[in-house]
């Protein structure tokens, strides 16, 4: 048995989080397993309902680790897990995020100890912050790679990226390891079930297509580009539509404003939903009945690591349209799947959605080769059992 910490910038709604819970969770069976995680932003929902249901896991939650940059705090919060550290004098620390990943790799560091993983479920190098931030990220994140064990990526096109393009270590210190998810949620005999009770929520007609985007609402996920997929949509689709905002963040009454400007109609209110053409849902934490109601899913991200979404979706046999950003292309297969499309080409994503929208046999087609890709690559069991093999590993050396 082994003493693992695992560290987390949040415990909220959202990919990373649920993954890393769920990875901690099952560890928690054979080792002994302690979660740190940090404080969430105003618009996110907490999530720590998932850790309490892993009665072995113990949860440790700083206040002072937050996503933000303040330096008061990270210098409270780095003491804090050293602290920590010193006390629990783990056998591998694994952190998972920017913020957890530095913190949490110096601490190990300093405290000795043996065996330090950082998993990149995405990166801030681009897209986030201007060139000199990012160029001050990029740096950081190389000398933390030298103290690093091992660094896990999600795809393919992650581990190309972080070699190549950042140049952040070399190819042999990288393990990928792809994402999974809990497919059993998404399928079975209550997907009729669910998929009624989400479309009688919300007023969904039989004949309108629900159309959904998911996450954080933030610059980095492209929603002023998808209310131009909507208004371009709502212009030219020859059947009634419905769109979902589903999620929330610091840029949703920008997004409001957006969506006004282009005289299009939104609520936040299930019973004004029958008039409205946008719904803004905010988090809903039974994403499989939303995954379950919709008929189409929509990812206009700038960056991307793998998106949890695009898993959950094609799970639940829904065809997706999205930004080819990312791993988002090896989790997608273009033309089978769904569609995967440069970012930004506003005439490629509507001519996709149309085809999709007036095509009802072809999204249940894309759907069913969608889950099928989905459970034959990205099941939650091969996932843990890759990273539990990786600790063996190392923990040999």
């Amino acid at each position: 048995m082994a003493r693992i910490v695992m560290m987390l910038n949040r415990l909220v709604i959202g990919g990373a989080p649920l993954d890393t819970v769920q990875l901690a969770g099952f560890l928690s069976n054979h080792h002994e397993v302690y979660l740190i995680v940090g404080d969430k932003n105003d618009s996110e929902l907490d999530a720590f309902f998932l850790a309490e249901q892993y009665n072995q896991l113990h949860l440790v939650h700083i206040t002072d680790m937050q996503r933000s940059l303040n330096l008061m705090k990270d210098v409270r919060a780095f003491f804090h897990i050293l602290k920590l550290l010193r006390k629990i004098r783990p056998d591998i620390v694994h952190t998972h995020g920017a913020k957890s990943g530095l913190l949490g790799r110096l601490a190990a560091y300093a405290v000795g100890v043996k065996i330090i993983i950082h998993t990149y479920h995405g990166h801030v190098f681009h897209s986030y912050f201007n060139s000199f931030v990012s160029s001050l990220i990029v740096f950081a994140e190389r000398t933390l790679a030298r103290i690093s064990s091992k660094i896990i990526a999600i795809s393919e096109k992650q581990k190309i990226e972080l070699v190549e393009a950042y140049r952040i270590c070399q190819a042999n210190k990288i393990e990928v390891i792809k994402l999974g998810i809990e497919i059993s949620k998404f399928t079975g005999s209550r997907m009729m079930e669910r998929r009624t009770d989400f479309r009688q929520q919300y007023f969904v007609r039989d004949e309108e297509v629900a159309i959904g985007i998911v996450g954080r609402i933030v610059p980095i996920k492209g929603h002023a580009f998808f209310a131009d997929i909507t208004a371009e949509l709502l212009r030219m689709s020859r059947k009634p539509l419905k769109f979902f905002v589903i999620g929330d963040g610091i840029t949703r009454k920008d997004l409001e404003k957006i969506f006004l400007e282009k005289n299009i109609r939104t609520t936040y209110f299930p019973e004004e939903a029958t008039d409205a053409q946008v719904i803004f849902t905010s988090w809903i934490v039974e994403i499989e009945k939303a995954m379950n109601g919709l008929d189409i899913i929509l990812l206009t991200s700038l960056n991307e690591g793998t998106p949890v979404t695009l898993l959950e979706a094609q799970a639940a046999s829904i065809p997706v349209v999205a930004s080819d950003v990312g791993g988002v292309s090896e989790v997608v297969l273009h033309g089978k799947s769904g569609f995967v499309i440069k970012y930004g080409d506003l005439n490629a994503f509507v001519e996709r959605l149309l085809l999709l929208i007036d095509d009802p046999s072809m999204r249940k087609k894309m759907g069913l080769d969608g889950k099928g890709f989905i459970e034959a690559n990205h099941g939650k069991q091969q996932q843990f059992l890759s990273i539990e093999k990786l600790y063996r590993q190392l923990l040999e050396v």
